[in-house]
């Protein structure tokens, strides 16, 4: 199974795209409407360039992924790489009524955030929950 952020990734999608578009036109206008002051073409490639690097930024929070097969849960955050976390090590899979992100219970009451499941995209945050739960109840058995 897999998982990742939606409303957040649509906010963080176009967010982006609005700030590369303002910069983009901003760098066009520079040489016609400048107040006064002296912009040549490397400012406005520079200009776009931070466009980009804010663009990027604003991007962040539709990074995070989770996978989950019958071996462990993959995490990805917002920045970093991929994290393993094995099945044999997690103790439970919560998604508290006052969290904004599910969340996996280790040994010695270790919580590790889900931030590709978050309280914001409603179903399918009860989706993701039921199929993470449904892969633990079967890495897990009840004890007899």
């Amino acid at each position: 199974m897999t998982a990742r952020p939606q409303r957040t990734r649509t906010i963080a999608n176009v967010s982006a795209a609005v700030a590369l578009i303002v910069f983009v036109v901003v760098a066009l206008l520079m040489r016609t409407d400048n107040a006064g002051a002296s912009f040549g073409p490397k400012d406005q490639v520079f200009t776009v360039v931070i466009g980009l690097v804010v663009a990027g930024g604003l991007r962040l929070p539709a990074r995070p992924r989770m996978r989950a097969d019958e071996d462990a849960v993959y995490l990805r955050s917002y920045l970093g790489s991929w994290r393993t976390v094995p099945w044999a090590a997690v103790r439970a899979v919560e998604f508290p009524s006052n969290a904004r992100f599910a969340r996996l219970v280790l040994p010695a009451d270790e919580i590790l955030a889900v931030y590709a499941v978050q309280r914001a995209d409603r179903q399918y945050a009860v989706d993701a929950m039921r199929g993470l739960r449904a892969l633990f109840a079967r890495t897990h058995p009840a004890p007899s």
